[in-house]
Formats: structure tokens, C-alpha cells, sequence
């Protein structure tokens, strides 16, 4: 019977994705150790091992016996995957930061770059030019070519859907976080771009590489000036019918919170709040500063010396932030809450209030709150690995340019 070549294209796809999967995760396999790996044939793992080397994701490795006593058979063939034959850019694309990683195919960092969003790139040409820029500096830093970019993945303080798009259009805002970021890439420089919403991408990253590891559901909260929320359950991103899992307009609903202003700017305004009632009178190290620079860093490290203005903040902002938790906690049950983005390296003063309380609005009791480890580049963590996950899902498609 003659056999269908879809058929066989079929099986030996599949074949090469089992040897493909093994290797991505191995720094080298012998060719036996992978027939056991995966179950195929001693023939069917070298002939596709070889398909892979021709297309660039594999490379074979020199034998390492010496001598040449013909006694002992031929020398086992020896495989590794090829990390450096493309690389992959993870953006965070702020409202007022644009920051670009560039990593090999294994997640291992070869660059950054930073770009500040200034008050007069407020169009949606200026943000994509950002954009672009940001992720080819870090490209170029990285000595690679633009044409080994397999994927990029970028952030916005937006809701984004399956496609990468953000199909509400009641908020101006929105619109300009993602103005066809996607297809401007496409358009730009052929590559594959992957937009998803920058707090999905702070959860992708916790669950990858900080606090959600080890951890089936979580909720990562990305607390800069506005709150945002990724939320992981049962080991999967959640996203909803139009990516809006996770936004946090119906905070304005809230007793006791009335805004989706983040931690940053709960502070901030708090601080200058307390600042402004006294009035010249002395009481707090705080009116030591500029109050045009005042920022949550230094009221929480007022807060750490016991500042008495700083103190009552971070007693307020506690008490929102402890509400907004405990709807998180109500609604998806999560083992932990992770409060992540730039803020988090100094609010564990806030967070040791909000753990206090908590129980008292949660039930069951015991979730987890936790300050993020990743610091203000969780976003671009989440987005490497989210461009990472894509090349490796589809590898088989993507012809990789030749290593950097």
C-alpha cells in the first residue's frame, strides 16, 4: 500500500518534536540516550536528528572517545540544541518606560535597553517608533542581526485579546498603550510579535521565575501607578472572552478603595496630602524634599525610620491595599498574591500591615502575600518567556537564521 506523504510529514513531525523537546531542556544527549528518551527507532532519532542540524535547531558534537580501536564499535553521536541560532526580544511598554531584553533560546540575557517615554511622545507614531527602537538597540547590544529575531514579545497597560489586540474602545488610554503594535512590527522587520497585557506578563514571570514557582494559582499584582492583575490558575494564565481578566476599573466600586490608582500613587498622594495640612509646621522628614519629587521610595523609607507622616501612609495605603487583595482572594482563591513591578523592592513595610489584616476579610483564611523578587523588569521577564514559549511551540514552522 502506498503511504500518504501528509501522513508520514505527520509522524515525522512528531517525531522531531519528541527529540526537539528533549534536547531544548538537555545541554547535550547521545543519540541512545534520546532513542530511550523518546521510544523511536536508533533511525528514525539520528535521520531526524540530522533534518534538525540541516535546519539549523540542532548541532552535532565532536565524539568524545580517542583512539581508534575498532573493537569497540562506532562512537555514540552526540547532540545539542543550538541556543544561539536566534534570539528573542521581551518588551515592556510603559506609559512612561519603554525597556527591551534581548535572550537566546535558553532565556539566557545578552542585552538590555531603556528608553524614557518624554511628555511630547504622546501619539501613537512616537510610541511605536519608541517601540522599535528600544527592541533594536537591545538587539544590536546584543551583537545580533535583526534577522535573527525569532519573536518579540511586548507588554502594554492595556487589555489584550487572543489575537494582540485591544478591542475596547471606550478608553483613549488603551488605544494609544497598543496602537497596532503587532502589525507595525510585522510590517517593520518580518518579525513574529506576541502582545499581551503587562500584568499577564508580571504573572508569566512569578510563575516562571519568582514567587510562582511551585505554586498552581497565584495573582500577581503589578502596583505601580496603576493597579493591574495577572492571574494563574491551576498553572494556566487566565485571560477572559476579551482579555480583560484582571483589570481593575472595578476598583472604583469598592468601599474603602474608589480607584485603581496603584501603590506608587497611593503613597505619592497621600504623602503630599499629609504634607500640605501641616501647614509649615514641623513633623516629618518628609518636608525636607521637593514636593514635585516626592515618590513612594522615600516615603516607605521614611516609614522604615518611623517617620510619624510616613507611618500614618503607609497605615492608609495598608488598609486600601488590603481590600484590594482580599477581592482578589475572594474571587480566584489564589495561594498567593504577589505584589510585583518597581515598587516592590521597598514595600514590605505595607505589605507586613496588609498580611496582619487580611484574614479578616478572606475566607478561607492563609493566602500568601508575597513583594516580587524581579523588580522593575518583571514585565520583560514575563515577555521573554512568553516570545520563548511561542518559537518553541513553533519551531517546526520557523527557519532559523544563522547563529550569532
Amino acid at each position: 500500500m502506498e503511504r500518504n506523504p501528509v501522513s508520514s510529514r505527520r509522524l515525522r513531525d512528531a517525531s522531531a518534536r519528541l527529540v526537539l523537546d528533549h534536547l531544548w531542556d538537555a545541554d547535550e544527549v547521545t543519540g541512545s540516550a534520546l532513542i530511550e528518551a523518546t521510544g523511536l527507532s536508533r533511525a528514525t532519532v539520528h535521520d531526524v536528528c540530522d533534518e534538525l542540524i540541516e535546519r539549523g535547531w540542532v548541532r552535532e558534537l565532536a565524539s568524545l572517545r580517542t583512539g581508534g580501536d575498532p573493537r569497540k564499535g562506532r562512537p555514540a553521536r552526540r547532540y545539542a540544541f543550538a541556543a544561539g541560532v536566534g534570539v528573542v526580544v521581551g518588551v515592556d511598554a510603559g506609559q512612561h518606560r519603554i525597556s527591551a531584553t534581548v535572550t537566546d533560546l535558553r532565556g539566557v540575557t545578552l542585552a538590555r535597553s531603556t528608553l524614557p517615554v518624554a511628555p511630547h511622545d504622546g501619539t501613537s507614531a512616537r510610541r511605536l517608533a519608541l517601540i522599535e527602537q528600544a527592541a533594536l538597540a537591545a538587539v544590536a547590544d546584543a551583537g545580533a542581526a535583526p534577522g535573527s529575531v525569532l519573536a518579540v514579545a511586548v507588554g502594554v497597560p492595556a487589555p489584550v485579546d487572543r489575537d494582540g489586540r485591544t478591542s475596547f474602545q471606550d478608553n483613549a488610554f488603551w488605544e494609544l498603550m497598543n496602537p497596532g503594535i503587532g502589525d507595525h512590527l510585522r510590517d517593520r522587520h518580518g518579525w513574529t510579535a506576541v502582545i499581551d497585557n503587562d500584568a499577564n506578563l508580571a504573572a508569566v514571570a512569578e510563575h516562571w521565575r519568582g514567587h510562582g514557582r511551585g505554586s498552581l494559582c497565584h495573582v500577581t499584582l503589578l502596583a505601580g501607578e496603576r493597579f493591574g492583575a495577572g492571574v494563574v490558575d491551576d498553572g494556566r494564565l487566565l485571560r477572559g472572552a476579551h482579555g480583560g481578566v484582571g483589570e481593575m476599573r472595578y476598583l472604583d466600586l469598592v468601599e474603602g478603595v474608589g480607584s485603581a490608582d496603584g501603590i506608587a500613587a497611593l503613597v505619592r498622594q497621600d504623602a503630599l496630602a499629609q504634607l500640605g495640612r501641616l501647614d509649615g509646621r514641623t513633623g516629618s522628614s518628609l518636608q525636607e524634599l521637593d514636593p514635585a519629587t516626592v515618590d513612594a521610595a522615600d516615603v516607605l523609607a521614611a516609614a522604615r525610620d518611623e517617620d510619624p507622616l510616613a507611618v500614618s501612609v503607609v497605615e492608609h495605603v495598608a488598609g486600601l491595599l488590603t481590600r484590594v487583595v482580599a477581592t482578589f482572594a475572594s474571587i480566584y482563591d489564589p495561594e498567593r498574591v504577589i505584589v510585583a513591578g518597581a515598587v516592590a523592592a521597598s514595600c514590605e513595610p505595607l505589605l507586613a500591615l496588609v498580611r496582619r489584616d487580611l484574614d479578616r476579610y478572606v475566607d478561607p483564611p492563609g493566602v500568601e502575600v508575597l513583594a516580587s523578587a524581579l523588580g522593575a523588569d518583571v514585565v520583560t521577564v514575563g515577555a521573554v518567556k512568553r516570545a520563548l514559549d511561542h518559537v518553541r511551540e513553533h519551531a517546526l514552522q520557523i527557519t532559523p537564521a544563522a547563529p550569532h
